[in-house]
């Protein structure tokens, strides 16, 4: 079963047609990804790619331009972070599996954005409760000052008493030994090494290979698109602006909005990731507003290697791009959104661009949890309208007699005092007014009060209350779909490794809009 990605809540237009067709957006974001039109862009991304040397041996044949890759790519979260990322990686998985048979070979690449350098989000570590979402992260009001990318961070978190967190409200642990491994790869790790470590035992796809945003090694392969950025920046926020625009007529609203003079670049300077915006025809790194450069004194340190490039929401793509042939790239909802602001950035880099393949989404659902659903009469689609409604529909459906009664009284009532217009007029002309106002305020009290006794109604059975209330914080917390907000660990502790991915892995479709269903 799949949830239509219209139900869902916040889906960018922009990626509902890019996945639907409906609307039309073919103009900013491309036709939708086939295997055949991602066959035919692998060869046209390869014809036009520039070799290079000093990759990492497992990526060396992609550096080389011998073969192109299939790209997904996020933050490296905390025990891999949401569950998203492990389906983003097995999609790239997947895609490359379908062109292989279809002729074309290619390879999976997860791109690490290991530079980012958001410690909170990288952090959050959100579980299932009883009645609500518990955040068992670690404070994040010391983690917000932190200005280093967190690829190469060591782990301060203890991930020991998170995972303890975790079993202790797990009603069912059926996966204790899979949180001993996610204990070890975190032990005296990196963010970066936990991550790729963790999601390669969890997916454990051999082809998958990973790409590190932050490899230093790869920094001079990328200065003379740093460079091009820093000379042409008014061309670049033109072109930025135009596409902006465009969007912007045709009622899609930017999904990134950049300070009018930044740059879609950071500088990696002493350690730190900063962003670098122009004032007064002068360029200045945030955070160290004191000192201003010229442009050629910026590109001067870039090329001596003094300051690293680093690459913004906007013009990571190009930096992917430029390192690796990219055929086809799985995006989220909102990365589809920022890419149809950034893709005139392509011809201005006379890059050819890959094909963008909207990110299948999955919603794992065990045997118990669908039986409680069928129970209550509901479908996964049916949590999206919120527990409140839900609760409030079933206590219509279990009172109606007396809420029709109580709807007739208000019906009687507003009419008794329409009828009393023409005589309170003949006292005085201006009664009308407060006499609309009485009925205003007394529709507004009647209609609180069906709402409060519809809820009421829908409480009165609290086992099925608190049952539809458990469902959905497990499966649509927040009102959003679980991948988005839970890391696997909740579906580890449930039914093992085995149990989360063989079943994804089976079932899960790339080519599919919408929310998957996947029984477990």
């Amino acid at each position: 079963m799949t949830v239509p990605l219209g139900s869902l809540p916040g889906i960018p237009r922009l990626a509902l047609g890019h996945a639907t067709g409906e609307p039309d957006v073919t103009r900013f974001l491309g036709e939708r990804a086939t295997v055949p039109a991602i066959a035919a862009r692998a060869a046209a991304v390869l014809a036009a790619f520039v070799p290079r040397g000093g990759a990492e041996p497992a990526l060396a044949a992609l550096a080389a331009g011998r073969r192109a890759g299939v790209v997904a790519g996020q933050q490296v979260g905390l025990l891999t972070g949401p569950l998203l990322t492990a389906v983003k990686a097995l999609a790239a998985v997947k895609i490359a599996g379908d062109l292989s048979s279809a002729g074309t070979e290619l390879s999976p690449v997860f791109w690490c954005a290991s530079e980012d350098h958001d410690l909170v989000e990288v952090t959050r570590v959100p579980l299932p409760g009883s009645d609500d979402v518990i955040e068992a992260g670690p404070d994040p009001e010391p983690l917000s000052k932190n200005r280093r990318p967190v690829g190469a961070l060591p782990i301060e978190v203890d991930v020991a008493a998170l995972l303890e967190r975790a079993r202790s409200g797990a009603p069912e642990r059926a996966g204790e030994d899979d949180l001993e491994v996610l204990r070890a790869a975190h032990a005296g790790a990196t963010y970066r090494e936990a991550f790729v470590a963790s999601l390669s035992w969890l997916l454990s796809e051999p082809s998958l290979l990973f790409a590190d945003a932050a490899r230093r090694e790869e920094k001079p392969v990328l200065v003379p698109l740093a460079v091009r950025l820093v000379r042409e920046r008014a061309d670049v926020r033109g072109l930025l602006a135009g596409r902006t625009a465009e969007l912007a007529a045709a009622g899609h609203p930017p999904q990134v909005v950049s300070e009018p003079e930044s740059l879609p670049l950071f500088a990696l300077v002493d350690g730190e990731r900063l962003l670098l915006r122009e004032r007064s025809g002068r360029l200045e790194l945030k955070g160290r507003e004191g000192e201003r450069f010229e442009a050629q004194d910026v590109v001067a340190r870039f090329e001596s290697g003094q300051w690293l490039p680093s690459f913004s929401a906007l013009s990571r793509p190009l930096a992917a791009s430029t390192l690796y042939p990219v055929a086809a790239t799985v995006l989220g909802p909102a990365e589809l959104a920022y890419w149809a602001q950034m893709l005139p950035l392509f011809d201005w880099a006379g890059i050819v661009p890959p094909a963008l393949v909207a990110r299948p989404m999955a919603a794992p659902v065990g045997a118990s949890d669908r039986r409680a659903l069928e129970k209550l009469g509901l479908g996964l689609a049916d949590l999206f309208a919120g527990t409140e409604a839900l609760l409030s529909a079933r206590g219509a459906a279990r009172e109606g007699a007396l809420l029709d009664e109580l709807a007739g009284v208000r019906d009687e009532a507003l009419a008794a005092l329409a009828g009393l217009a023409p005589r309170l007029s003949a006292v005085e002309a201006g009664l009308g007014k407060p006499l609309e106002a009485t009925r205003e305020n007394l529709r507004f009290s009647f209609d609180k009060l069906l709402e409060r006794t519809r809820a009421a109604a829908g409480r009165a059975n609290e086992t099925e209350a608190r049952q539809l209330r458990r469902l959905a914080v497990a499966l649509v917390p927040g009102g959003r779909p679980a991948e988005r907000a839970y890391g696997p660990v909740p579906w580890l502790l449930r039914y093992g490794r085995q149990g989360l991915v063989g079943p994804l892995k089976e079932q899960l479709r790339w080519d599919v809009a919408g929310l998957q269903e996947i029984a477990l």
